[in-house]
């Protein structure tokens, strides 16, 4: 079908941002890029739709304003144990954006074609084939061949598969539905609510409830996440907490149509990369303590694009450092230092405990996760580092 220097599987947020990232440090490389997509704009993603003021500030480098994209902006995030906790900002006027997947995804999507990148969507590959110095990435129409392959492909990422990797990876879940917002609800209608009361009944997760515009009608974001998922029994309790919750502000769960999906937490030992290989965004896997998405996956990206720009200039292309580079990249300490949090914070299951962490420590901890977990993308004075 092609050959190509690099190819991308995946037109989210971690393989939108690679090839961008691509154009700007070598648009040449860019230019002989290609994006497999296998499925069409505006596409369905199981997603809350968080987009934190560090995901905006790689967009801002990229030349893309995401306010374009119908939002909502949190006046507040509240982060509880049983209704009670600390209240606070990542940004100095608002505590995060709330944008439906659909739309940012098919907005990044349209700007990186405005840029005249070559995306082909409806494409899904089915195995990806390492042959010597090439890679061939197969699909139904017939197969591709590139120096380079990425797998930003997502939670059941085909690319992945092609790395060894003898150790299953620890799966997060989560399960979201969209609701229209009750009188009844003691919530306020631009806050961001994230209960931990789940930790206390066996489900090492929070319940969240946050607005979202959806076809230009305001929704209620409701979800839960379980950042330890196992048998049916755990998603069975999921259902229940989640159902508890919404019912004291007036839902009945069972008036809606629940959409769950799993993915792999991070680990820093986990796959990368392999000869003319690389993983980037949820491939790699989510955070373990928030399960944020979209950051992480925008400085992935560009931290990827920067090992592909090198290899091609050293004809080295075994990416051998690439799990360095994530792991001691400013976006790689923020989601290492998350990884490194959630075993401590999910073994806080006495109720007494998470009510001492989040009514009588709610200050420390909001320092802990606005200093040490987020604005990654300011820490240090040297703004080219991610």
């Amino acid at each position: 079908m092609g050959n190509y220097d690099v190819i991308i599987v995946g037109a989210g947020p971690a393989g939108i941002s690679t090839v961008l990232h691509l154009q700007q440090i070598a648009p040449e490389l860019a230019s002989r890029t290609l994006v497999l997509e296998k499925a069409r704009f505006p596409r369905n993603k199981l997603c809350g739709g968080g987009v934190t003021p560090d995901a905006e500030r790689i967009l801002n480098r990229l030349g893309l304003d995401v306010t374009e994209v119908p939002h909502v902006d949190l006046d507040w995030a509240h982060f509880l144990f049983e209704g009670k906790g600390v209240s606070f900002r990542f940004a100095e006027n608002y505590a995060f954006r709330v944008i439906h997947r659909e739309e940012l995804d098919a907005w990044l999507v349209r700007k990186a074609r405005e840029r005249d990148l070559t995306i082909l969507e409806e494409t899904p590959v089915e195995r990806i084939v390492p042959d010597g110095d090439r890679v061939d990435v197969v699909t139904p129409g017939g197969t591709y061949r590139a120096r380079v392959v990425v797998g930003a492909d997502g939670a059941h990422s085909v690319v992945r598969r092609a790395i060894p990797d003898h150790r299953r990876p620890p799966y997060a879940c989560a399960m979201v539905l969209w609701a229209s917002p009750r009188e009844s609800s003691s919530h306020l209608p631009d806050v961001g609510y994230f209960d931990f009361f789940p930790i206390s009944r066996g489900v090492p997760g929070y319940v969240w409830d946050f607005p979202i515009l959806i076809g230009g009608e305001r929704m209620r974001s409701w979800g839960i996440a379980n950042f330890a998922i196992g048998p049916r029994e755990s998603r069975r309790r999921m259902l229940s907490l989640l159902a508890e919750e919404m019912a004291r502000h007036g839902y009945r769960l069972e008036d809606y149509r629940v959409y769950g999906e799993s993915v792999p937490v991070f680990r820093p030992d986990g796959p990368f990369s392999a000869p003319h290989i690389l993983l980037t965004g949820d491939a790699v896997g989510v955070e373990g303590v928030f399960g944020e998405g979209i950051g992480p996956a925008l400085g992935q990206g560009a931290i990827a694009a920067k090992a592909i720009v090198r290899a091609f200039e050293t004809g080295d292309f075994s990416f051998r450092e690439y799990r360095a580079e994530v792991l001691r990249s400013k976006v790689g300490i923020s989601v290492r230092r998350r990884t490194s949090l959630a075993p401590f914070l999910y073994s806080l299951r006495r109720p007494s405990l998470q009510r001492f962490l989040w009514w009588r420590c709610g200050r420390i901890a909001e320092w802990v996760v606005k200093t040490f977990l987020f604005g990654w993308t300011t820490w240090g004075e040297d703004r080219r580092a991610l």
